[in-house]
């Protein structure tokens, strides 16, 4: 029997193939089984063939590797480490709005897309965040749109705005640390400086304590005095769990082979910190009414005693969830604080503005620092904060969703059930066609009468629809009283060497500095 007619008899059914398969001979077999292979490679190849050029996304432009296989598989994808945002970026400046980045997902940065995608649609999360769930299911990594609704909705008064304004006197008290911290390091290099009373601070590392002993004293109760001792175990497994979900996220089987190689560290890390945060939980809860105390926790633990039982979190919930609030809540706000300085340093009329708006605000005679009602509706302030998140946004990487129906994007471009859609909010905020001169920071689009004024619809610092960041206006706060502060009491002076690394960047989830520092004289202002 010849190989064609095998073929002809394989193409005909199954019970068919099976008759063919008991009457052949041992050399039969051979040949049965090698054209078997040949018509099934011809298959797949005719299939990626067909799905390349002839498929629902084959007119949408993009690198042409990628009508075959994933973003995810490439070979120069992500490395170095933290680098894959340049990538998203180039493409969308090479090939347009909308990019294909494999045979079944499409990057977009349209904004209407990015509207419908997130906020009009509310499209499911993607297959990238099956991946996060194997690590812990949470509010952030959750598929299951029920399960978020409910957990979203039991989290939701811990993040009201009269719950946050109660929470205000442990950041000023966290604050006050800060600006003792900042005068010890300046009073420690002043000498060394040898400028006019400044001396040397690492602000990026000394914001980024602010923000961990903010969110320790603010969540649950125990703070990390890093501004202290300017060490703790916690930060450095938030930050090797970041790098890791990033590579999760963008490389999934070559972090896993990672994970592998490294899997008896990574796990004992984070069993530490779970260990960690299950005895914060279990000594407010064995400290009864003793032990309450008015911050996030307290509200998580109030929970236990909800009406209906789906609202009830355990102590492994509770733990998990705070885990979480401690790594949205410190690099994200401290990041883009920082990236604010490094803004202002290179824009010193702009700093001379915000400080002649800090300067106008009267303060009591006791009054040692800024306090936020004073602060949240100064429009320079809320502009300059507004122009950094755009250009320094809290993460620049892609958000994953899924088409779960067909659908018709922008009402123009048809997308099949099941494509996985990246949205680009970065490439958003940097696209000419909503923000004129868009590299540049000019807080001044922002306010009032603007004769460029910001296009809020291509505005994306937080997310937008259901997924949004619960945490935006605990995060809005704590910029604003942070960057008050130091405008208010301190004097800068720019290092040169400092500023030119300064454009360095990295993302693992967050947006970054490669060096993880940055330095700046600064000395008291005088009264």
């Amino acid at each position: 029997m010849d190989i064609s007619t095998i073929s002809k008899q394989l193409g005909s059914s199954t019970t068919e193939i099976i008759k063919v398969l008991f009457n052949l001979k041992q050399d039969d077999y051979k040949k049965a089984g090698a054209s078997t292979l040949i018509i099934i490679a011809a298959y797949v190849v005719a299939s990626k063939i067909n799905t390349a050029y002839f498929g629902p996304l084959a007119n949408i432009p993009g690198p042409k590797a990628f009508k075959f296989y994933d973003m995810t598989y490439s070979r120069d994808f992500s490395n170095p480490e933290g680098t894959s945002w340049r990538n998203f970026k180039e493409w969308q400046e090479q090939y347009g709005e909308v990019v294909r980045l494999g045979p079944s997902s499409i990057c977009v940065s349209n904004k209407e897309m990015l509207r419908q995608v997130l906020l009009k649609d509310d499209l499911p999360k993607g297959p990238r965040y099956e991946e996060f769930n194997r690590i812990s299911i949470t509010l952030f990594s959750t598929t299951d749109k029920s399960f978020h609704k409910q957990r979203r909705r039991v989290l939701s008064p811990a993040f009201s705005v009269k719950y946050i304004n109660g929470l205000e006197h442990f950041m000023l008290s966290t604050l006050t640390c800060f600006v003792n911290r900042i005068d010890r390091d300046i009073e420690s290099t002043r000498l060394l400086v040898n400028d006019n009373g400044f001396g040397q601070v690492d602000i990026w590392k000394v914001l980024a304590y602010l923000a961990l002993d903010i969110i320790g004293e603010t969540a649950f109760g125990e703070t990390f005095n890093m501004l202290e001792t300017n060490d703790h175990f916690v930060p450095h497994i938030i930050a090797s769990n970041l790098k890791l979900s990033s590579l999760l996220g963008h490389r999934p089987y070559a972090t896993m082979l990672k994970i592998l190689f490294s899997f008896g560290s990574i796990w004992r890390a984070n069993l530490r910190l779970r260990e960690f945060m299950r005895q914060i939980v279990l000594r407010r809860l064995d400290g009864g009414e003793k032990a309450r105390r008015n911050d996030i926790l307290q509200i998580l633990i109030d929970t236990q005693n909800a009406k209906e039982e789906q609202d009830r979190m355990s102590e492994e919930d509770i733990a998990k969830e705070t885990v979480l609030f401690l790594i949205a809540g410190s690099d994200t706000t401290s990041n883009t604080t920082g990236f604010a300085v490094i803004e202002l340093l290179n824009n010193p009329e702009t700093f001379a503005k915000l400080r002649a708006e800090i300067d106008a605000i009267p303060m009591r005679p006791d009054q040692k620092l800024l306090e936020h009602e004073q602060l949240k509706k100064l429009p320079y302030l809320n502009a300059v904060i507004n122009e950094n998140l755009r250009l320094n946004p809290i993460s620049a990487d892609l958000i994953q969703r899924r088409a779960d129906k067909d659908m018709l994007l922008n009402r123009d471009l048809f997308v099949p059930k099941n494509t996985v859609i990246y949205s680009n909010p970065y490439r958003t905020h940097l696209d000419p066609k909503y923000w004129p001169e868009p590299t540049k920071f000019i807080p001044e689009r922002w306010l009032e009468g603007s004769d460029i004024p910001a296009d809020t619809d291509a505005f994306f610092p937080f997310s937008v629809g259901t997924r949004n960041c619960i945490g935006k206006g605990m995060a809005m706060m704590q910029m604003r009283l942070s960057l008050a502060n130091l405008t208010k009491f301190y004097d800068f002076k720019a290092i040169p060497e400092e500023m030119e690394k300064s454009g360095e960047r990295l993302s693992f989830i967050t947006w970054t500095m490669e060096s993880d520092s940055f330095k700046a004289l600064m000395k008291r202002r005088e009264a």
